[in-house]
């Protein structure tokens, strides 16, 4: 994967080329600031494969003409109370309306110590630990949850039930980077898969099922070539084998049952209608003890964490999303590394909507 052909760009940049791009596409300029700064956060921790970066700008350009987002959604609170909201997005941005969630529960969190927010009518909010992250900058713990297409057949099963469903949770630290853990349910994604493929390189055998429910590190027992592209057969393998499905329906109870919005198999079907539910929260840990007790008794345990022996004396150990803040700061130094394809499509969708492209 290290492999991959990439350029660099400073991030004000790609910040500016997004939100001038999602502004071409009718965003207003809330929006187009919200998700051009999620997208570019995503670039910048360089997960190849993911598709968290800026290929998220081509479903948008999809989603945005078919009805799938609708530019200025109302962000409708139906239901208010000093700990708890439930709220329709209105098929807006998924990351603007994670984000409005997000807020809102920390400021629930400030007052009463707890906030939680269940979102419906959404779509797909990019990371889950950036809107985790945001309420760690608050100096809150952040928990951030999202139902998503159906990829995780029940252990035992090959036939796809409930999404891949990413959590984001993270801790705030006064001394160092958060503690962020960003992960989906399951052990890979269809994007690492079409990586592998493209690549010419094996995968884990943990990492999906055939489509007749057996596993392969060929990657190309996995997909077809269509005229559009690559096409993903199979299934998703979760995390912890029977447990990670288990965490996965739970969190489409949260995300989908409860919100209002679709689940299951019914979910994320449909381009001009993913119907997406989130759920979000914001927990105050200045409402259990003083602030600086917190922060003395994490930092305990972080250094518990580093005192472990590692298995290869060579190695270094890192807190969960530690290696990703690390990559994120060395990348603003160097350049927020784009891979060649994305960055030659994007040129082309630039022209075709007379917009100047720096890439």
């Amino acid at each position: 994967m290290a492999s991959v052909p990439v350029f660099r760009y400073k991030r004000h940049v790609l910040i500016k080329f997004c939100a001038e791009y999602l502004l071409a596409l009718g965003a207003t300029d809330e929006e187009a600031s919200i998700v051009a700064d999620g997208i570019v956060t995503a670039a910048s921790r360089w997960h190849p494969g993911k598709g968290q970066g800026l290929e998220k700008l081509f479903r948008l350009t999809i989603q945005t003409s078919n009805g799938g987002i609708y530019n200025g959604a109302e962000f409708e609170v139906l239901k208010d109370t000093p700990a708890v909201s439930h709220v329709d997005g209105h098929k807006g941005y998924g990351y603007v309306i994670a984000a409005k969630a997000m807020n809102m529960a920390i400021e629930k969190a400030k007052k009463v110590g707890i906030g939680a927010v269940s979102v419906r009518h959404s779509n797909h909010y990019g990371q889950a630990g950036f809107h985790a992250e945001t309420a760690t900058k608050a100096g809150m713990i952040g928990i951030v949850m999202s139902n998503a297409r159906a990829e995780l057949a029940p252990w035992g099963a090959k036939t796809p039930v409930v999404g891949t469903n990413p959590w984001g949770l993270g801790i705030p630290r006064d001394n160092g980077f958060p503690i962020l853990l960003d992960l989906a349910l399951s052990m890979s994604g269809e994007g690492m898969v079409r990586w592998a493929y493209r690549e010419g390189v094996s995968i884990p055998d943990n990492y999906v099922l055939t489509k007749e429910g057996n596993r392969s590190t060929d990657p190309a027992d996995f997909i077809r070539e269509t005229p559009n592209g690559l096409v993903f057969q199979g299934t998703q393998m979760p995390i912890g084998e029977f447990k990670g499905f288990g965490l996965a329906f739970f969190t489409d109870v949260l995300s989908g049952v409860l919100s209002g919005s679709l689940f299951g198999t019914e979910v994320f079907q449909d381009i001009s209608n993913h119907d997406v539910g989130h759920f979000v929260m914001a927990i105050n840990p200045d409402i259990f003890m003083p602030h600086d007790e917190f922060q003395q008794r994490l930092e305990q345990l972080v250094q518990m964490f580093y005192a472990a022996e590692p298995t290869d004396p060579d190695s270094k150990l890192f807190l969960p999303g530690e290696l990703e803040f690390i990559t994120e700061r060395e990348n603003e130094k160097i350049g927020i590394p784009i891979d060649t394809t994305t960055v030659e499509n994007l040129r082309r969708l630039a022209e075709e909507r007379g917009i100047q492209c720096p890439l």
